[in-house]
């Protein structure tokens, strides 16, 4: 039925034709909304929260913070633009796009200033078959009258149907009065819309954006007076409030299901097929040691859990940190050579490959290419990671204290005993991540949890090296690793046969419990550590990834490492002498990159040290200063940068070159001890004072 010639005054200038609905929860505060449609151009018709204000009552805590044009820029305008992201033909064709509704309340204003409430409802006959509600001079409700007696109630006498209902608003231009549409969630959606739209029309020339607008029906002032001495609350306070609660109460997909649903990457890849991997192989007790399904982004980068061996947001950062950038490496990591005519069908050097076929990189891969390398990715580097997480000797010990742990809980479980329901819920929450009720009633099988994650931290610090549970010696783990195939693919044919001499690497670097990597060690500190406090920097990954590869600087290790891969025996001598070179030059290199690090700390709490006179902190301050003044002189073009004064860093080096000194010199004896009980007596000696020393 046409809703067509529906009222006669003229006074409203905007109209929208919908699907009602009211929203509410027991007794509070009712918001009520019309579901709808707008066209790329009808979005001028909505503004943001800076076109708009109240004279006394701050609506700016409505919306976001500022609009972020840079992530709009860099992010959201490619998503709707697929020219921005230069891809193919064959990509624009395979991808889908989509925003959430666009959130917009009603807000009665004068020019720039809101009012505090809407005017007063009239509920209007229209004729026997409509009936409207109207606001006015700021909108108008125009519904089809219902006998259906579960049709929605304007009284106790009429009923409506709630679609299709108009909705008519008088948007106020210039210095008028009348209502705005005020986008309270996705301000960000509607400036990277109008930008597109204003550059691109004919990329959204049919685009339906769809829009929930709101509006309070009870915010006027005659129900405030109605309701003394009780206060209804304004406009701007109810959809400030909303807003609060939109942003912070709704829980968006994100944390680990962004990785896990997205195809963007072999790494993301990677991510999802390695946990249907280690269910399949290790069933859900070993998925339950891979932490796969936070939905927060804090804890999906670190390893929460106690008994947890590792976390996919660490894997998926890991990876993309590690190859993104080597195309070979890649290459030869997923065996993509044995697919060529699959992922180019049309030749390699083909014109017509960058249509339908691009060169597969580790981000960019049409549809078609994403099913094959499907299946490398299976073939290939999953057994990698799995090989790397479960079978190296510090993850194995640590999986060995989970799974017994876990048989006593089941134990408990399955017996007669008084905390056995507990048990039962605790199993729940680890193996099938249901996680434990809240409440008073459900105390016990919180405190059953506890003591389970609380036995395994224990066992764990007296069994297991604690460098394992950092994210970022995670991440350096997996640097290494590809740095080991680099060296090692031009002698091994298979990743997983150099993936088993990585095995070994890991397993003669964390021998002892990871004796090497504690903090204590003098080249631990600075560079990884102050204090048992990790550095959390990106440089501390790569100092992690040159210590564990550093165990390459004896011909021993380097042979043990090279025996575990299938290599031929005319190589094996050649592959030997490769990471031989490696280890040693990472050992020559280490006092640059640990003084660099001491130097950082240096500069940062020299004047707390307590170790450093007065006299000599003076001269350093003094130093520091005239280096800054020079160095502001070169900013602006007073003073050449080779003229900067030198004498802070040569004061610098003088008071921290018998630290590097004896962190070199400690590295040495413990990479080359069998050992580190028998390190010489002057390193244990400084190990004690260096300690005193900078506390």
């Amino acid at each position: 039925m046409s809703l067509e010639n529906f009222g006669e005054e003229q006074i409203y200038n905007f109209e929208r034709i919908g699907s009602f609905g009211r929203f509410y929860s027991g007794a509070s505060f009712p918001i009520e909304y019309i579901m709808t449609t707008f066209s790329a151009a009808e979005l001028s018709e909505l503004s943001f929260a800076r076109d708009i204000h109240p004279e006394k009552i701050d609506f700016e805590l409505l919306m976001q913070r500022d609009i972020d044009e840079e992530r709009i820029r860099l992010e959201m305008e490619p998503y709707l633009n697929p020219d921005m992201n230069k891809l193919t033909a064959t990509e624009i064709r395979a991808r889908s796009v989509f925003f959430p509704p666009l959130l917009a309340a009603i807000v009665p204003s004068k020019g720039k200033t809101m009012d505090a409430y809407y005017t007063d409802e009239q509920i209007i006959p229209d004729d026997d078959k409509h009936i409207i509600r109207e606001w006015k001079g700021l909108f108008q409700l125009t519904y089809f009258i219902s006998n259906n007696p579960h049709a929605y109630k304007l009284s106790e006498t009429i009923s409506v149907q709630s679609e299709p209902v108009k909705l008519e608003i008088r948007i106020a231009k210039g210095n008028e009065y009348g209502g705005k549409l005020v986008v309270i969630d996705g301000q960000h959606r509607l400036f990277t819309l109008k930008k597109v739209y204003a550059n691109y029309p004919e990329l959204l020339e049919n685009m339906g954006v769809p829009v929930c607008i709101l509006f309070a029906p009870n915010a006027t002032a005659k129900k405030n007076q109605e309701s003394a001495p009780y206060r209804i609350p304004t406009v701007p306070e109810v959809f400030r409030h909303l807003f609060v609660d939109v942003n912070n109460t709704a829980k968006q997909v994100g944390g680990h299901f962004n990785i896990l649903l997205s195809d963007d990457t072999i790494a993301s890849i990677a991510c999802r097929k390695f946990c249907d991997f280690i269910l399949n192989k290790r069933s859900i007790e070993g998925l339950a040691v891979i932490e796969w399904n936070s939905k927060s982004k804090k804890d999906c980068t670190k390893i929460a859990r106690s008994y947890s061996l590792s976390n996919i947001g660490i894997i998926n950062k890991a990876l993309d940190d590690s190859f993104s950038n080597r195309k070979l490496l890649t290459k030869y990591l997923l065996n993509l050579d044995s697919v060529k005519d699959e992922l180019y069908p049309n030749g390699e050097d083909d014109d017509e490959i960058m249509l339908d076929y691009p060169l597969v990189q580790w981000n960019k891969f049409s549809i078609t290419q994403k099913n094959i390398l499907d299946n490398q990715v299976d073939k290939y580097l999953i057994p990698c990671l799995e090989k790397i997480f479960f079978e190296s000797n510090e993850f194995k010990t640590a999986l060995d204290i989970f799974n017994k742990a876990l048989m006593k809980l089941k134990k408990l479980a399955a017996s007669e005993q008084a905390e056995a329901i507990e048990a039962r819920q605790v199993l729940n929450q680890i193996l099938d991540y249901m996680p434990i009720n809240e409440g008073k009633s459900f105390e016990s099988a919180r405190l059953v949890y506890r003591n389970f994650e609380s036995d395994i931290k224990l066992k764990k610090e007296k069994q297991v090296s604690t460098i394992l549970q950092y994210a970022l010696f995670q991440r350096a783990i997996i640097e290494a690793w590809a740095q080991l195939l680099d060296i090692a693919r031009t002698y091994v044919a298979n990743p997983l046969d150099v993936t088993q001499g990585f095995i070994k690497l890991l397993d003669i670097a964390l021998a002892e419990k990871g004796k090497f990597f504690s903090f204590d060690q003098l080249y631990m500190q600075n560079t990884v550590f102050i204090g048992s406090q990790i550095i959390v920097r990106q440089d501390t990954r790569k100092i992690l990834t040159q210590l564990l590869m550093t165990h390459l600087m004896t011909p021993f290790n380097c042979q043990q490492i090279a025996a575990e891969m299938d290599v031929a025996d005319d190589k094996f001598a050649k592959l030997v002498q490769k990471l031989l070179k490696k280890g040693q030059t990472i050992v020559k290199e280490f006092p640059k990159f640990y003084e660099m690090a001491r130097k950082r700390i240096f500069k940062a709490n020299y004047r707390v040290y307590i170790s450093i006179s007065g006299e000599e902190r003076a001269a350093l301050a003094q130093a520091e200063a005239e280096q800054k003044y020079n160095l502001q002189e070169v900013k602006e073009k007073k003073r050449a940068k080779k003229d900067v004064s030198d004498h802070f860093d040569i004061l610098i080096h003088e008071h921290i070159k018998t630290d590097i000194e004896l962190a070199n010199l400690a590295l040495k004896n413990t990479l080359e001890a069998n050992d580190t009980i028998n390190l010489a007596p002057q390193i244990k000696e400084s190990m004690t004072v260096y300690q005193v020393k900078y506390k």
